[in-house]
């Protein structure tokens, strides 16, 4: 059975995974498709609005816990005896996706919204939506992979599971 810290781990990166891929895809199946009919300005005064109150920790909260979560819990499988090479895989791929979109996030999305500002003009902003929507997608993409894998590496710990004090018949 994987220990406690393994365990722990991995709920962790389950938890904030499966809140991380649920909120970024809502964003692309439902929130930028809206914006996308409703026009540049109202987007841009939205995001503007977002950055303040909760969403500058909300957001990075969830997606810096689920970072975190998911390579920790990958490195603890790793050091972990009763985790097999092969149930270590999904974790080990999570762990990497995450990377990759932790990477896109602090290199793209967030100077690109960091500076939809009120002096932008309608192409400027016509091209910021346009990175935000096609980095949007590939980053919502690896974040419900990242989720499917850490669930299958939970799958994996979990069913090869042997309890600590068997009963005997």
């Amino acid at each position: 059975m994987p220990s406690s810290i393994t365990r722990g781990l991995i709920f962790g990166a389950t938890l904030f995974g499966g809140l991380l891929a649920g909120v970024t895809a809502n964003r692309t199946l439902v929130q930028l498709p809206a914006w996308e009919r409703v026009g540049l300005i109202s987007w841009a005064n939205f995001t503007r609005a977002e950055n303040f109150g909760l969403g500058p920790i909300f957001y990075p909260a969830i997606g810096l816990a689920a970072l975190l979560f998911t390579v920790a819990a990958a490195i603890s499988a790793r050091f972990d005896r009763s985790a097999g090479p092969s149930r270590r895989f999904p974790l080990y791929s999570a762990a990497l996706l995450a990377l990759v979109w932790a990477a896109i996030t602090r290199f793209v999305l967030v100077p690109t919204m960091s500076f939809v500002s009120a002096g932008k003009t309608p192409a400027e902003l016509q091209q910021q939506f346009i990175t935000v929507t096609r980095w949007s997608g590939v980053n919502d993409t690896l974040h419900v992979l990242t989720f499917g894998l850490t669930l299958w590496g939970f799958a994996e710990l979990f069913s090869h599971a042997q309890p600590d004090n068997p009963t005997l018949p």
